[in-house]
């Protein structure tokens, strides 16, 4: 696989080409707070896929978009495979990258079939609507 130029941030993504474990973007909510969204895991439906990922919800809510020090030490609240327009969609976009080991956090494996295995799916508008519902009412 050919290797992928590191991105500059902010930006709004058109595909998942520019997307990594680790990267953190923000989620405007209608109460004019933001929530975070967390890029688990690249692809999410396939090694051909050009436009999923695994996505994080984290437990984070603030009145200023989300920043890597914010972030140090939160949990992810849920994770989801999604395309790349719940970022761009949104209205959000990627800000920067924090390892996910260093919060101790682990993505889902979007490619774990074993019997039982359960994968969640959000459409692009989940992301904002989860957000709403567990941490905007704080």
């Amino acid at each position: 696989m050919p290797s992928v130029a590191k991105p500059s941030y902010p930006f709004r993504p058109k595909s998942n080409a520019y997307l990594r474990a680790g990267q953190f973007f923000a989620v405007p909510l209608p109460s004019g707070r933001f929530a975070c969204g967390r890029v688990m895991t690249v692809p999410a439906f396939g090694p051909k896929d050009r436009t999923g990922f695994v996505v994080g919800l984290m437990d984070w809510i603030g009145v200023h978009p989300p920043t890597a020090q914010g972030l140090a030490g939160r949990g992810v609240l849920e994770q989801a495979k999604t395309r790349y327009e719940a970022i761009s969609n949104t209205g959000g976009e990627v800000l920067g990258e924090r390892d996910l080991a260093d919060d101790g956090l682990v993505a889902e494996d979007p490619n774990n079939h074993s019997v039982g295995a359960r994968h969640r799916v959000w459409g692009w508008a989940t992301i904002r609507v989860r957000a709403s519902e567990l941490l905007d009412a704080r």
